[in-house]
């Protein structure tokens, strides 16, 4: 549907209605504490439109009916028994859209998919977070009018969304009538009501299923050069509250609204009073302005964050597409919040934080904004209470980390899903993104305090789960699921036993207790962690290999193709080849190269956490052409909607991923005896790759060239 149009920008060029919903979550715009889907100012659908806040979500009871369709299905994914079960948990909350506005021409309701679209555009300006569209329009009896329209979330006061709109009659002079308004009309979650009305504005308040409540403030303009007297009529109709308008439009003079909108909730001071003052500021300013002062924060994000690809600019703008995601996703400093697996972008799974938020995103943030990265993790030790709770359901000490989760931290994965409860590799790796944060921020500080309680916490759970066996005088993990989520319960998942044990070796290291140390030492000494050390094959779980090369499709399409997993090799996504590239230091090039040439045959990226894993390996081992092709299908996934989910989010753990393939993969980079070092693998047409990092409290430039004179640059 979308494509790129220059290295700045994606847009498109051709409106079908078909393409809406796809198109809400393409040209999402945001700034970490909002995301704005892309949807039209003049129509609301529920799936296309979207205001979603960071840490709004309504609490509510659910109950989880799955399709178990498969032997495997039913043996291991779900349990039928439970799905009628309700349980309590936290849903993001779709809130009343501030988009809405709908115009009248000559007496005519101005709809793309009425009269004839002569000209449409679409642009997402990446340098600057602004969502353009221009559309020349007859509306069926030969009047001609040309639109534009602009709007974006501002980076400088990120509570304001801003709005222009430009109207311009090319042959023919009457009246435009206009309504402005706020559309609480798509979803039932919230009660509504205004709280304060201005002759062109209104305060709108949403309270929220659970507790939660949004304050929303509206302030309209409406000149032509100067601004124009009008009286605003105000009108509540289907749940759309509106402020009305009807001005004089001359032949070839344009008129421009500007809208202005802001989002405060209980989780700001005075929200109320915050929204009223915000928006009447916005408005004294005017919209230029606005965008004069948020676009000098992206130029200052960008100057940070932006990866430079020389000779190639289809690579250069997909990049800078996936750092545009990876901007708008984060909260910044806020550690209340996390990102979701659709970030702000919509409301797939409902917008919880899984663990790809520190395994596949977290690199990102701890390597480009340190401080964005030190609140993750922060994060995670906010709901410590609840993981340690969590533990203690079962009956152990420790803290165990849910799999999905929100701003509860309990664990909001159904009861019926019972994979979820197998995936205790989740909380090491939490330890796992905490040490990482130390080892790339110098944080040191908070590793000793906070951190060090976190993470003994997460060993201390995982030593609970580890079964020593006294014949082979080894300890070993029965009965979980590693990333690779086809086979959810298997003994000894070579991804669960590596990183406990290397886990277990970090945390001795932050314990003051002796025998806490010993026990810790001796469990990562004798981890069952088996590796053919004469051609570097690491099993992915016992019997692994015994299982069946090929396999027939069955059951529904759910979470990917439906097969019988348990008994084949089926992958959803890399379970080994991810382990290879979280320690670097343990799998050299022998043991990258024999998982590769292994596990890449079985792999079916039923997860978008796939293809850009595998671009990294490949890029590693020099296998330039795969690593091209998996680069690809990473960075195009959404736009491509490979998956056909792309109407309910960004999948912007594969973005966080894209990331690492370029600076692990194509650039190399690896941290050797406390040192930046690269050892760099470019495809043939890339020049030079460059981009910026904080390593330890300094900022680095990294350059690599694809001449073999050239020598990479750390500087």
């Amino acid at each position: 549907m979308s494509q790129f149009s220059n290295e700045w920008s994606i847009s498109e060029s051709v409106y079908h209605p078909a393409n809406e919903r796809t198109g809400g979550t393409l040209f999402c715009i945001g700034n970490g504490l909002m995301g704005l889907r892309g949807s039209y100012e003049e129509l609301g659908t529920k799936e296309v439109q979207g205001l979603f806040a960071a840490g709004v979500y309504r609490k509510s009871i659910e109950q989880q009916f799955c399709i178990a369709d498969t032997f495997c299905r039913k043996k291991y994914i779900f349990d039928e028994e439970l799905m009628p079960t309700p349980e309590e948990m936290y849903l993001i909350q779709n809130l009343p859209d501030p988009l809405y506005c709908k115009i009248w021409l000559n007496g005519e309701p101005f709809r793309m998919w009425d009269g004839n679209l002569l000209e449409y555009n679409r642009t997402l300006d990446l340098k600057t977070g602004v969502l353009h569209r221009t559309v020349r329009w007859d509306d069926g009896k030969g009047n001609i009018t040309s639109l534009k329209f602009r709007r974006f979330c501002s980076m400088d006061e990120r509570h304001l969304i801003a709005q222009e709109i430009s109207i311009t009659p090319e042959n023919w002079s009457g009246e435009v009538k206009i309504e402005s308004g706020i559309d609480a009309s798509l979803n039932n979650e919230y009660a509504e009501s205004v709280v304060a009305e201005t002759p062109a504005g209104l305060t709108l308040k949403s309270e929220v299923q659970g507790g939660a409540v949004a304050f929303q403030c509206l302030e309209t303009r409406l000149h032509r050069g100067a601004s124009i007297p009008l009286e605003w009529d105000s009108e509540i109709k289907l749940r759309r509250y509106k402020k009305i308008a009807t001005v004089r439009a001359e032949q070839g003079k344009t008129l421009m609204l500007e809208k202005f909108s802001t989002l405060y909730s209980t989780q700001d001071e005075t929200p109320q009073e915050a929204a009223e003052m915000l928006v009447k500021k916005a408005a004294a300013e005017g919209f230029s302005q606005c965008l004069e002062e948020s676009s000098r924060v992206w130029k200052e994000l960008w100057e940070q964050a932006d990866i430079r690809i020389e000779g190639d600019s289809e690579s250069q703008r997909k990049i800078r597409y996936a750092l545009f995601h990876l901007i708008i996703a984060s909260p910044q400093t806020d550690s209340r919040v996390s990102i979701g697996a659709k970030a702000l972008s919509g409301q797939g799974y409902s917008g919880h934080v899984f663990w790809d938020t520190d395994i596949n995103l977290a690199p990102f943030y701890q390597w480009v904004f340190p401080e964005w990265g030190g609140a993750h993790v922060r994060y995670r030790h906010r709901n410590l209470a609840d993981a340690r709770a969590y533990a203690a359901s079962e009956g152990r000490s420790g803290a165990r980390y849910p799999w999905q989760t929100s701003i509860g931290g309990f664990e909001h994965a159904p009861v019926a899903i019972t994979c979820s409860r197998t995936q205790i590799h989740v909380t090491a790796d939490i330890a796992y993104c905490a040490l990482r944060y130390a080892d790339i921020s110098g944080d040191f500080e908070w590793l000793e305090t906070d951190g060090a309680e976190m993470i003994r916490e997460c060993a201390r759970y995982m030593v609970e789960r580890v079964e020593y066996n006294e014949e082979k005088d080894r300890f070993e993990i029965h009965g979980v699921g590693g990333p690779d989520e086809y086979h959810p319960l298997t003994d000894n998942n070579a991804y669960t036993n590596w990183l406990t044990a290397y886990v277990l070796r970090r945390a001795a290291a932050l314990s003051d207790d002796a025998d806490e140390r010993f026990q810790w030492m001796d469990i990562a000494e004798k981890m069952v962690c088996p590796v053919d050390e004469k051609t570097g094959l690491i099993p992915q779980c016992d019997g692994f290999f015994d299982l069946k090369d090929s396999w027939e499709i069955t059951g529904s399409d759910w979470g990917g193709p439906g097969a019988e997993y348990h008994e084949c090799k089926g992958l959803k996504q890399p379970d080994v080849v991810l382990l290879t590239v979280l320690l670097p230091q343990l799998f050299k090039e022998k043991y990258l190269r024999a998982n590769w040439d292994y596990y890449e045959r079985f792999i079916l990226h039923g997860s978008s956490l796939s293809p850009s894993i595998h671009a990294l390996v490949a890029a590693r081992i020099g296998l330039m052409d795969k690593a091209m092709d998996y680069f690809n299908l990473s960075a195009d996934f959404d736009t491509l909607d490979v998956n056909k989910d792309t109407w309910a989010g960004i999948h912007i753990g594969n973005f966080g991923g894209l990331w690492q393939a370029l600076a692990y993969g194509f650039a190399g980079l690896q941290v050797r005896d406390g040192q930046l070092c690269t050892d760099p693998h470019l495809p043939e047409q890339w020049k030079s790759l460059s981009f910026n990092v904080w390593y330890q409290g300094t900022q680095h430039r990294i350059e690599v060239c694809n001449r073999p004179e050239a020598e990479p640059v750390l500087a």
